[in-house]
């Protein structure tokens, strides 16, 4: 997987029916593009859009809780709704979120579904979800978790992470920092050297950043607005 810059027509498709407008997102894009491209159409043409409602954003790789931001920027700028569905038996696949307070040492969450943990993972903690995971605090060291989908941290990575556990090479892990043991993407192991797992908090500048695979090796680059640097490159 790699990223490129896409233009807003390139990026962003809006239809609608009957319950109102479709967005679609056409190409695989950093979170920051895909939403500076939505916010870009819809100021383009906000005499027509205000007033609308949206009934549904398509995006294959971005996580809910990506799609809530975008959702809150779009209710923030503009006099426009998004429809909630009624009927939720309706959609094919539903998945229910598990929520946990804390997860202590020898915890260990396996669920069917999304999982948000709301606080630090402490050592020998561990989660298993079949979809995505979020973690409101740190993962540290001698915690792991493990997702069939993305894994989204708020704060430091220190311990494993597994994204794309069943050989999704799509996934990908972004923090306000990454520095694991151990990070996996599908099949592609990246192992952080000894002296840089030792680095001290103190010296390590807090950068978001995303993992992803490109080329068959596990790439981390910088995730902040406009601006994706390559940082660095882990050799599996």
């Amino acid at each position: 997987m790699s990223f490129r810059k896409y233009s807003t027509e390139e990026l962003i498709e809006f239809k609608g029916n009957k319950k109102g407008l479709i967005i679609n997102v056409k190409k695989v894009a950093p979170f920051e593009q895909v939403k500076e491209s939505i916010i870009d159409r819809l100021e383009e043409n906000v005499g027509f859009f205000n007033g609308a409602k949206i009934y549904q954003i398509n995006c294959d790789y971005l996580s809910d809780v990506h799609v809530m931001m975008i959702k809150e920027s779009i209710i923030t700028k503009f006099d426009i709704e998004f429809v909630e569905e009624e009927d939720k038996e309706t959609y094919v696949n539903i998945y229910e979120t598990k929520y946990v307070d804390t997860m202590r040492s020898g915890e260990n969450v396996v669920f069917d579904g999304d999982v948000v943990i709301m606080s630090d993972m402490n050592p020998g903690s561990q989660v298993s979800s079949t979809r995505n995971v979020v973690v409101m605090g740190n993962i540290n060291a001698g915690a792991r978790v493990v997702a069939n989908g993305n894994i989204v941290v708020m704060g430091e990575v220190r311990g494993f992470v597994h994204a794309g556990a069943k050989g999704n090479n799509w996934a990908y892990v972004i923090a306000n920092s990454l520095c694991p043991k151990i990070l996996q993407i599908a099949d592609n192991i990246a192992e952080a050297p000894d002296d840089d797992f030792e680095e001290s908090k103190d010296d390590k500048k807090i950068i978001p950043e995303i993992a992803f695979v490109s080329k068959d090796r596990i790439v981390i680059e910088s995730f902040l607005p406009k601006t994706l640097k390559n940082k660095e490159i882990y050799r599996g």
